[in-house]
């Protein structure tokens, strides 16, 4: 794949679906590697992490038993779906959202509190070695929410998909 095929690649997935996971593999196929800790776990890039894999839709479906579940039961909700998931997997998606207890605000614009030489000392502390952190973890870890991720990545001074700790 040429690069600047795999940047626009990058760049339209982190605009339709700003998920963690997109955003690991948009930073590894920026070439970053090592630990990164993201908000439920520890991911570790290596040279493999920004392969892609094409895949006939029914082999992905194969793969994957939860899709195979989903289009099997068709739920009519959200909650169905979910509920589905944990009953294969012992994992509620919804519910780790529902009853997370929301962080005591910080002072006003949420992230004027902040400052880089701060944030950055906090985030290595609780990112327990990793070389990097996801920004959705970086903002948890700051007692924000993921809507203030772009004020963050400018007190940061970051437009990389990952804050490099190291």
């Amino acid at each position: 794949m040429e690069q600047s095929t795999a940047n626009w690649s990058v760049a339209a997935a982190l605009a339709w679906h700003p998920s963690e996971a997109s955003a690991l593999w948009a930073a590894a196929i920026h070439g970053a590697r090592g630990t990164v800790r993201a908000v439920n776990n520890t991911i570790h890039l290596t040279d493999v992490s920004p392969r892609l894999y094409h895949l006939p839709l029914q082999e992905a479906i194969g793969h994957n038993p939860i899709a195979r579940a989903l289009l099997d039961e068709r739920p009519a909700t959200l909650d169905a779906a979910a509920d589905l998931s944990h009953r294969l997997t012992g994992i509620h998606g919804l519910e780790p959202e529902r009853n997370r207890t929301p962080q005591q605000d910080p002072p006003a614009g949420r992230t004027s509190f902040l400052n880089q030489d701060g944030a950055m000392k906090t985030l290595r502390e609780a990112a327990d070695g990793a070389d990097h952190v996801t920004l959705r973890y970086a903002a948890r870890t700051l007692g924000l929410t993921w809507t203030d991720i772009p004020a963050l990545r400018d007190i940061l001074a970051t437009d990389t998909p990952l804050l490099q700790l190291n």
